[in-house]
C-alpha cells in the first residue's frame, strides 16, 4: 500500500490483497448473525412455554383453593329449578276411534245393540311419566261416548334396575297372556279382538289388578328368553269369580325369541294360568241379608302363541310380512260340572308400500257355555292406510258364524292420536 500526497489531498493506493479477503469476512459475519437470531428465537419460545405452564398451574391451584367470591347484586342466582317445573308434568296422549259399520242383512242389524251406524267407538287418554331413575307409571282411561261412561283400563307403576334383568309392576294391567291380549283395541292390526279372545276371556279381554314380575333370562335354546309371573285378583267374570273372588289367580308366561336370519325373527310363547271361579260371601236377591259360600271350583287356562316377522334391512321402510297365530284352551269346573272351551286365530299381514298394509285373519272358537255348543268362526280381510304415525284408516270385511247370527259386515275405522306416544302396542 502506498500513500501519495498532493496539495490538499491524500490518496491511498491499495494492492488486491484486501479486496480478496473482505467478502470472506462479511459472509462469516452474516452466518454469526443468523445463528444468534436463531438462538434468540429459541430462547423466546422456551420462555413463552414456561410462562404458559406456570399460568396454567397457577389457575388450577386457584380454582381448587380459592374461596367462593360473593355474588354481585346484579348477577342472577338460580337456587331451584322452579322455572322448569313443566318437565315434571306427565306425558299425556289422547286417541279417538271412529268405527262405522254396515251390517249386510235384511234388517241392517245383528242384535239389539249391534246395528249399522256411524258411531265414535272410544276416546282414550294415556298418561305416562318417569317418576325417578328407577320407576315409571302408565295410566290408560277409556271413555265410551255412547254410554257416557269412563273406566280405568290400566294404572300401574313399574320398577326397573333394582335387580339385574328384573322388572316389577304393581297395579291394574292387561295380562301378558300370549301376544295381543296385552294390546289396547285401537292398537290392533284389525278393528277388534279375535273371537277366541272375546268369547273365552270376555269382551274386553283379560285385565286384572295385582303384581307382575318379568325376568330377562340367560339364553336357553333361544337367543332371548323372558319369563313373566303375574299374581292378580280373580275378578274376570268369564274365567273366575268376578267381584266375589277370594283367591288370587296366577299366570306364568315364557317367551322365546330366535333370530332366524338378519331379516327374519321368530317368537314362540307358552302361557299357563290358574284360579278359582266359585263365589264366596255373596247373597241371593231374594235373601240379601244371608251370605253364601260356594264350593271350590278351579279354572285352568293354557295358551300357545307364534309370531314370524320378515323385514328386509334395505327395504324395511317399504316391505314387511307378519304371520301371527295363537291358541287358547280353558278347562273350568262349574256348578253343573266341567266345561271345556278352546279358540284360535291366525292372520297374515303384508306391507304393500310405505303406508299401505293388507292382511286377512281367520278365527275359530268353541265357547264354554253348554247352550253354545257349536263352532263359531269368521274370516276378516282388511286394508290399512297409515296417513302418518298419528292417523290411520282401515277398511275391513267380516264374514262368519257369530253367536247371534250368520252375517257379513263392512267396517271403516279412522283412528287418530295426539301426544308424544302416538300408537303403541303397550
Amino acid at each position: 500500500m502506498r500513500l501519495c500526497r498532493n496539495p490538499g489531498f491524500v490518496f491511498v493506493i491499495s494492492t488486491g490483497t484486501w479486496a480478496e479477503e473482505e467478502p470472506v469476512a462479511e459472509d462469516e459475519l452474516k452466518k454469526k448473525v443468523e445463528q444468534l437470531e436463531e438462538e434468540l428465537q429459541d430462547i423466546k419460545n422456551r420462555l413463552e412455554e414456561q410462562e404458559l405452564e406456570q399460568l396454567i398451574q397457577q389457575a388450577e391451584t386457584e380454582a381448587v383453593t380459592a374461596p367462593d367470591e360473593p355474588k354481585g347484586l346484579k348477577e342472577k342466582v338460580f337456587i331451584t329449578a322452579s322455572r322448569s317445573l313443566q318437565m315434571l308434568n306427565p306425558e299425556i296422549s289422547v286417541s279417538g276411534d271412529f268405527l262405522a259399520q254396515f251390517v249386510a242383512d235384511e234388517g241392517f242389524y245383528a242384535s239389539e245393540h249391534d246395528r249399522s251406524g256411524l258411531p265414535i267407538r272410544a276416546l282414550d287418554m294415556h298418561i305416562q311419566s318417569s317418576l325417578d331413575p328407577f320407576s315409571l307409571t302408565k295410566i290408560a282411561i277409556g271413555f265410551d261416548p255412547n254410554e257416557g261412561e269412563a273406566s280405568v283400563e290400566e294404572m300401574y307403576i313399574t320398577w326397573a334396575g333394582f335387580l339385574p334383568n328384573l322388572s316389577i309392576t304393581l297395579g291394574r294391567f292387561r295380562h301378558l297372556f300370549g301376544v295381543i291380549n296385552r294390546w289396547h283395541e285401537h292398537d290392533l292390526d284389525q278393528t277388534g279382538y279375535p273371537l277366541a279372545l272375546t268369547e273365552l276371556f270376555g269382551e274386553a279381554g283379560l285385565a286384572q289388578t295385582g303384581l307382575s314380575l318379568k325376568w330377562l333370562m340367560p339364553p336357553l335354546l333361544a337367543h332371548t328368553n323372558e319369563l313373566t309371573v303375574e299374581i292378580t285378583d280373580g275378578v274376570n267374570e268369564t274365567l273366575f269369580a268376578g267381584d266375589h273372588f277370594s283367591v288370587p289367580s296366577g299366570l306364568l308366561h315364557l317367551k322365546n325369541y330366535y333370530d332366524l336370519t338378519e331379516n327374519t325373527y321368530l317368537e314362540l310363547g307358552l302361557t299357563g294360568m290358574a284360579g278359582v271361579n266359585n263365589r264366596r260371601g255373596y247373597s241371593e236377591p231374594a235373601d240379601p241379608d244371608t251370605l253364601l259360600d260356594e264350593e271350590w271350583r278351579p279354572t285352568w287356562v293354557g295358551g300357545v302363541d307364534l309370531t314370524l316377522h320378515w323385514e328386509p334391512l334395505k327395504q324395511a321402510r317399504y316391505r314387511s310380512l307378519t304371520w301371527r297365530s295363537e291358541w287358547f284352551g280353558v278347562n273350568k269346573e262349574t256348578a253343573h260340572g266341567w266345561e271345556d272351551g278352546w279358540g284360535a286365530y291366525s292372520y297374515l299381514q303384508y306391507q304393500l308400500a310405505e303406508q299401505w298394509y293388507a292382511g286377512a285373519r281367520i278365527d275359530a272358537v268353541w265357547p264354554l257355555e253348554e247352550e253354545r255348543e257349536r263352532l263359531l268362526w269368521q274370516v276378516v280381510p282388511y286394508v290399512t292406510f297409515w296417513q302418518s304415525e298419528f292417523v290411520y284408516i282401515r277398511l275391513e270385511v267380516r264374514h262368519g258364524e257369530h253367536l247371534d247370527d250368520h252375517d257379513t259386515r263392512v267396517l271403516l275405522q279412522v283412528d287418530w292420536a295426539a301426544g308424544p306416544h302416538k300408537h303403541e302396542k303397550y
